[in-house]
């Protein structure tokens, strides 16, 4: 069974695979925050599944944010 911080790990991994999610700069709070907030009301193991299923979504939105 998945924990939340190695839930958290997996998913940013598998969304900063370009290196545009920087800690520090705003998309990384934005993308952290909604993260933390999906593992919290689905669970870790459910919150990765639904990242590798809309994941090309959220990759074109973190681009916009960080253009």
């Amino acid at each position: 069974m998945m924990d939340r911080s190695n839930a958290m790990k997996a998913i940013m991994a598998l969304l900063n695979e370009d290196g545009l999610i920087i800690p520090g700069c705003r998309a990384y709070e934005i993308v952290t925050e909604y993260i933390a907030f999906k593992i919290d009301r689905m669970g870790p193991e459910r919150a990765l599944e639904d990242v590798k299923h809309t994941k090309e979504h959220m990759v074109a939105q973190i681009h916009q944010m960080a253009m």
